[in-house]
């Protein structure tokens, strides 16, 4: 065997996560990485996508995984690129994503002496990978057994807790296939074996995670007012929870990532909380004895609130290992998947109406004439709710932080989506459009992106993503001039300086013109200032094989008053 030594040490490793069932392989540019890239790009199991934005990259590689439930590796060269990942790993490992970040670097010799593009990259992501090693540096001294026996350690404990791993990988110069050739047969010798195999080289057993029903479950469950709140879940895991609640005439306060309004049952379903319980006559009177709760993150800051305040015993299920009580309640926790959950607690079937199911339900009726007036006229709330019902089956639909999925989750409309998805994990605004593309790429189908124009902005590079995506995505971008969430601010100050605060440091306005951007990009563009502009507009976007911005024009402010007035005729209504 003939070969640059790097060259080898960079299939051996692209070969092993092949075996380990990694099929996507996301990579910026770069000459400290050249071995890993041209491994990826040589494999014949490999599929590849490029993006020249490590920001970027790594939120699409982080949508990506998440449609496809697989672990996908990022490949980034050494130096500032590796920092870029940062907030795409810290997402990753807020919502338990199976990112696997393999980062070229400098060998120790130049870290910390001056070199260019030297930087300390090992621990640079400090806590948040579930799994991180400093691989060594190629040589005919070092055995490369170690580094597969890195990587099948560290993608076994991503299977025991989700969330990203890194691997640092140093390379010396020369790094290239035609330079520095040598024999490598007796190097490689101790690989021989596993080579010929189809194995991979180090492979940890999956554990089989057996759920223990709750001692005092069988006299808990006669109780009527047990309320089951479904957080961010899989559609499969969604439909079983409601169906298992249904049995019994549980009611299901359904966060709007939890996929329910793809459903196909949807009687015991709650999508209103954020609304409901903004009464404080309805929240005192629905107080529950148990509560249930499936998933973190919810989106609802009154939901969690309310459970934060309640007296009832509060029962978390969750496979993620991270700890999810922010307010810090007596809690029984139970790491595992909601199906196992399920079959250690049945329910006992019941015929009979819940009278607690009743009193939700009567109340979201109750709600159906004010939301229905909120949506009457243009503006962002009648344009989620023009998503929602206009959105087509068997598509993606990808709700941007922050007053976007806030508005979703405030109407809780149905819609026929097959896939909903949110960055909340940390919540933040970057990467949306870059994760929305990888989200289209791995799930093989449309997605529709509603983001606001500060977000947009922030992620501006990743349009050149939605320009070369295999799947057309359509951009509902709401452009308000500035941060419309900071407008649900309170006052900043006492006196006059309240509106000019919050412009200056919070709000900032942009004036900005997105028709230019979409051309910049080649993507067809379409500028609304009406519902019926946006029904159309929309409509064509869905038929159309081409990705779509659609720039949605609304005055500054006009979402929150319309929110804040929303809040306040439920607050006043006597009949809930």
């Amino acid at each position: 065997m003939i070969k640059n030594i790097n060259i080898a040490w960079a299939e051996w490793l692209i070969e092993d996560c092949v075996r380990h069932g990694i099929k996507h392989f996301c990579l910026a540019p770069g000459s400290r990485s050249a071995p890993l890239s041209l491994a990826v790009a040589q494999h014949p199991d490999c599929i590849s996508h490029c993006h020249f934005d490590e920001r970027g990259l790594g939120f699409f590689a982080l949508g990506l995984a998440r449609a496809k439930q697989q672990p996908v590796v990022v490949i980034t060269t050494s130096g500032s690129a590796v920092a870029n990942l940062y907030p795409a790993v810290v997402e990753a490992r807020q919502n338990g994503v199976p990112l696997v970040i393999l980062s070229a670097d400098r060998p120790s010799e130049l870290i910390g002496m001056g070199a260019n593009q030297a930087i300390q990259q090992q621990g640079i992501f400090s806590h948040y990978p579930v799994y991180q090693a400093q691989l060594s540096e190629p040589s005919l001294a070092s055995p490369p057994q170690t580094m597969l026996t890195h990587l099948g350690h560290a993608l076994a404990q991503q299977q025991q807790q989700a969330g990203p791993i890194h691997l640092n990988c140093p390379y010396r110069e020369p790094f290239y296939p035609e330079q520095v050739k040598q024999d490598l047969s007796e190097h490689a010798r101790p690989l021989l074996a596993w080579l010929a195999s189809d194995n991979a080289y180090y492979r940890v057993q999956a554990q089989t995670i057996n759920c223990q029903q709750h001692p005092a479950w069988l006299t808990l469950r006669q109780q009527q007012q047990i309320l089951v709140v479904l957080g961010q879940q899989a559609l499969a895991q969604s439909q079983a929870i409601v169906d298992w609640a249904q049995q019994a005439g549980l009611p299901v306060l359904v966060d709007c990532q939890s996929h329910w309004q793809a459903l196909s049952s949807q009687q015991q379903m709650i999508s209103q909380a954020e609304l409901l319980l903004a009464n404080p006559g309805f929240s005192a009177n629905s107080q529950a004895k148990l509560v249930i709760q499936f998933g973190g993150k919810l989106v609802s800051k009154r939901l969690g609130q309310y459970l934060a305040d309640t007296q009832a015993e509060h029962w978390l299920i969750d496979p993620h290992h991270q700890v999810i009580n922010p307010s810090h309640r007596i809690q029984q926790r139970w790491h595992c998947a909601a199906l196992a959950w399920l079959q250690a607690h049945p329910l006992a079937v019941s015929n009979a109406e819940n009278h607690y199911f009743a009193l939700w339900r009567h109340a979201q009726q109750q709600l159906a004439p004010l939301v229905e007036q909120a949506i009457s006229d243009y503006s962002e709330l009648a344009i989620v709710a023009q998503v929602s019902a206009l959105q087509p089956p068997n598509t993606a639909l990808f709700m941007g932080n922050s007053m976007s999925v806030r508005l979703f989750e405030l109407l809780g409309r149905p819609c026929r989506a097959s896939h909903y998805l949110a960055n909340r994990g940390a919540s933040g605004i970057d990467g949306l459009v870059a994760s929305s593309c990888g989200v289209a790429e791995g799930l093989q189908q449309r997605c529709t992106l509603v983001i606001g124009d500060t977000s947009l902005l922030h992620d501006l590079n990743s349009l050149s993503l939605v320009a070369q995506s295999s799947q057309a995505l359509t951009i509902v971008l709401i452009n308000n001039n500035g941060g419309e969430i900071f407008n649900l601010l309170p006052r900043l100050t006492s006196g006059e300086q309240h509106q000019q605060l919050a412009r200056d440091f919070f709000q900032l306005p942009h004036q900005t013109q997105f028709a230019s951007a979409a051309a910049c990009f080649g993507l067809a563009y379409a500028k609304v200032e009406d519902k019926q502009q946006f029904s159309d507009a929309f409509k064509l976007a869905q038929q159309s094989k081409q990705s779509y911005l659609i720039e949605v024009c609304v005055p500054s402010g006009d979402a929150s008053a319309r929110y804040q007035s929303l809040i306040n005729q439920v607050i006043q209504q006597d009949a809930l």
